[in-house]
């Protein structure tokens, strides 16, 4: 009987460390992973724009090369600013004709090559006869990349002709599981201007 107890404990110790150790974000599904970062230059009132225009297509930043894409993907995702834009009572109009803003949007993808020491310790040593204390630490090497969607509203309205540079007024960041899912596009661009209400011009 006793060792029936102490069985029946193992086995509930066992799965309550199993329960601790699952990591919760696994578990989340793509929709749920997505994290969004929004932010704005706090001395600019908003209403003071009426029009916007959009770049016509992506521009792809891979480390240290860029480049432009127009995948039905990008175009989604374009056509989602203009959308939600128009929502929030902007005029949209051609580059040419003079937008109050510009807006980009840009897909980012970069790649990182980190060092970790194992195991981080101490060492000391002495004339190659292996006198002192702790051991030497190795170094592995591994490789990360990390992409996200980018967007940037610029103030064609009130640029800085000394600098000759647009202010940026409003930008955002997309990050998360799969976002380069076409059937997430259009809730990720929702979701920058829903938590962006001092956006809206009505």
């Amino acid at each position: 009987m006793k060792n029936q107890i102490i069985s029946i404990a193992l086995i509930l110790f066992t799965g309550l460390l199993s329960s601790c150790n699952d990591d919760p974000v696994a578990d989340l599904s793509s929709e749920e992973s997505l994290v969004y970062y929004t932010n704005r230059d706090k001395s600019v009132d908003f209403i003071q724009y009426k029009t916007f225009s959009v770049a016509d297509s992506i521009l792809v930043i891979q480390n240290n090369r860029q480049g432009y894409s127009l995948t039905s993907i990008d175009k989604d995702m374009l056509e989602g600013i203009i959308a939600n834009m128009k929502a929030l009572g902007y005029t949209y109009v051609g580059p040419n004709d003079n937008p109050d803003l510009g807006l980009t949007a840009s897909w980012i993808s970069d790649t990182y090559l980190n060092v970790a020491s194992i195991p981080i310790s101490s060492y000391w040593g002495y004339g190659g006869y292996g006198y002192g204390y702790g051991y030497p630490s190795y170094y592995q090497y591994y490789q990360t990349q990390e992409n996200y969607w980018l967007v940037n509203m610029l103030d064609f309205k009130n640029a800085d002709t000394t600098k000759k540079s647009f202010p940026v007024v409003w930008n955002a960041q997309i990050k998360g599981n799969d976002i380069e899912n076409p059937l997430l596009i259009n809730t990720m661009v929702d979701a920058l201007f829903s938590q962006s209400p001092y956006l809206k011009q009505n």
